[in-house]
């Protein structure tokens, strides 16, 4: 079976090789280094970056992020709560806790749970531009880019604009939204402010958000450039079992504050780039949403409330010389966390902020420096990078990371590469300490890691785009909660190994013509090597087996365009079906959206109809996510 996979998946990546020797027109190749100006998740030629734009997102049926990499193959985006209220995304079969998360280039990673990645403190019609790297890159950005990254980008528009934003849909959904760009020669500011709300599609999965964000840039020909970003957010959402089952009545109020200071400075041949960050994230969780049903469970005395406090800097040294190019670097990040349930006994316990008469009784905190060093090199055809980064920490020691990266330019059109990279990922403190009603902690776990290989193609021309990635993952010590058929509770546990092999599709054709515009078609297939005996496992060992997505443009008459996207999504693993108590499958599951809009330069009038085939799925367990629902508003703005 294995043979056979690689098989196919190099004549796979061979075939987009040879089909640019087709007598298509002659354009350059669209390198993964982006302009100098943009902030860049991973530079070279040597692998795929998936680059979502401003007008993709604009154009797509979507009300968050997690909606918009829903259309991206090779992730897994598995929504507990809709329209960003939470949801868990994994990268090539790694789990939620595998990826790194970016904004404007700063980690802002939970250490606390994954489940909180995407408590991101802006609003999805905020972002200029997504960049997802699948595969590890823990040489170059750290632990934590275990299986993927992402990054999310804001503030790319030059031009000096105010705009309001409102709609409103299905469940009591209303959402505003204002943003306003200042920019002149060496200054350029970028500010939001949003809400959105519902009742909920089904009991208990209301919800109201609220978030602020500003963004400001300075340019100046002697002191470098100078990027400040400041951000706030704050979710109560109505949480229908979406830890357990067995107590549906759940809810969860969290608030996340960020700031940060980048700095990078050209001179000659040298760039030197440096940056400082603090994120701080509160969460209020309760089992029984005020109490209600809790006198049943005397054990039940209080609710769960979190503080994370990351503090972290980043400086390094870029030379371009003509032996290619060296960046040395080093990266501090400390992560804090207080807590009544998470955590070291506190000998004095504090207040806990936003909060009444309740008090924090552990704590814990971990430091990590990583030092890396990465050299690359293009001579005529061939390109290749490769380096190494040495993470420390007190309690789990020296760990170190590597890898290399090599491409060969077949033509101006395509190019084939192939990668070996290493990757560590540490314990989160809900692995390490958290106890409940149905889940058991292990504060002796050790760090996962990980081998990749990754084998490809990409052919791009002014009309077609193309590529092809095939990869096989080595995972020792993964972590994962686990649990025999008939126990009532979790276990964290590390894995041997689970190993994860499977290929990437993506093909875009852009048409000339007044009515088609673009239409794209992509496919992955993973299939993750276990062996998992009879115990059930609650993140690690269900996984996206097969997802196809179809996405069609086109224009109805000028100004107005219609997006329509398609996506299967097949799933392997089980789950206990909430109204039988049960064992089940995963089925399969095809999902229709589309989106019209309408567009002059001061009013944009949207619609969205999501679900259309009013499907019934899961993404997680037994939870039921919406069937068919629709938003609209308008946008005005002033320039």
């Amino acid at each position: 079976m294995k043979k056979n996979f690689l098989s196919i998946t190099i004549l796979l990546c061979f075939i987009c090789g040879l089909y640019a020797q087709s007598n298509l027109d002659s354009i350059s190749l669209n390198e993964i280094e982006i302009s100098a100006s943009r902030v860049k998740l991973y530079s070279g030629s040597a692998r795929i970056l998936t680059v979502i734009e401003k007008t993709e997102i604009d154009q797509s049926a979507v009300r968050s992020l997690d909606d918009l990499l829903d259309y991206v193959a090779g992730t897994d985006v598995r929504q507990r709560g809709v329209n960003g209220v939470q949801a868990d995304v994994s990268i090539h079969g790694g789990s939620f806790d595998q990826i790194l998360v970016l904004l404007n280039g700063v980690n802002i990673t939970d250490p606390q749970t994954g489940h909180y990645n995407l408590d991101i403190p802006l609003d999805i019609s905020d972002v200029s531009r997504v960049e997802i790297l699948q595969g590890s890159a823990a040489r170059i950005l750290g632990p934590n880019a275990f299986s993927g990254a992402i990054n999310i980008i804001t503030g790319e528009n030059n031009k000096n604009k105010l705009s309001i934003r409102n709609s409103a849909g299905s469940f009591g959904y209303l959402a505003q939204n204002i943003t306003g760009n200042i920019n002149s020669e060496h200054f350029q500011s970028f500010a939001s402010a949003a809400h959105k709300k519902s009742d909920g599609y089904i009991q208990n999965t209301d919800f109201e958000i609220y978030s602020a964000f500003w963004q400001s840039k300075l340019r100046t020909s002697i002191y470098g450039n100078f990027d400040l970003q400041i951000a706030a957010q704050t979710k109560s959402y109505g949480a229908n079992s979406f830890y357990s089952a067995k107590y549906p009545n759940q809810f969860e109020q969290t608030k996340t504050f960020l700031t940060s200071l980048g700095w990078m400075y050209e001179k000659h041949s040298w760039k030197t780039t440096a940056q400082i960050y603090w994120r701080q994230h509160h969460d209020r969780f309760e089992l029984f949403r005020n109490f209600e049903g809790a006198i049943e469970y005397p054990w039940y005395k209080d609710h769960n409330y979190h503080q994370t406090d990351v503090t972290g800097g980043k400086l390094s040294f870029i030379n371009h010389s003509i032996a290619g190019t060296t960046t040395i670097g080093l990266d501090l990040r400390n992560e804090h966390i207080y807590s009544n349930v998470l955590g070291k006994t506190m000998e004095t316990p504090i207040d806990v902020p936003f909060e009444k008469n309740q008090i924090f009784t552990r704590k814990d905190n971990r430091s990590l420096s990583t030092f890396w060093i990465d050299h690359s090199i293009k001579i005529q055809k061939f390109y290749a990078s490769a380096g190494a980064a040495l993470t420390y920490n007190k309690q789990y020691g020296k760990h170190l990371n590597g890898g290399l990266d090599i491409a060969y330019n077949i033509s101006d059109l395509t190019t084939l590469y192939a990668s070996a990279n290493s990757a560590l990922r540490l314990p989160t403190f809900t692995d390490l300490y958290y106890q409940s009603a149905t889940q058991i902690s292990n504060p002796n776990l050790k760090p996962e890691k990980s081998v990749t290989f990754e084998l490809g193609s990409k052919f791009n021309s002014h009309r077609w785009a193309v590529n092809a990635d095939a990869f096989y993952r080595f995972g020792k010590d993964i972590i994962d909660w686990v649990k025999m058929p008939e126990a009532e509770k979790w276990e964290s546990r590390n894995w041997t190994s689970v190993n994860a092999y499977g290929v990437d599709l993506n093909g875009e054709y852009k048409f000339q013509t007044s009515f088609l515009n673009s239409v794209k078609l992509s496919y992955s297939f993973l299939n993750l090597d276990k062996q998992a005996g009879n115990l059930d496992s609650k993140y690690a060992l269900d996984y996206l087996r097969h997802k196809l997505i179809f996405a069609l443009d086109h224009s109805v008459f000028s100004k107005f365009i219609v997006r329509w996207n398609a996506s299967f999504f097949d799933r392997t693993g089980d789950y206990i079906d909430f109204t039988t108590n049960k064992k089940a499958n995963f089925k399969p599951y095809l999902l229709l959206d589309t989106k019209v809009l309408w567009a002059s330069n001061n009013v944009t009038l949207f619609a969205e109809l999501n679900n259309i085939l009013n499907k019934k799925y899961a993404d997680y367990g037994g939870l039921e996510q919406p069937g068919t629902n629709f938003n609209a508003g308008i946008q005005l703005s002033v320039f």
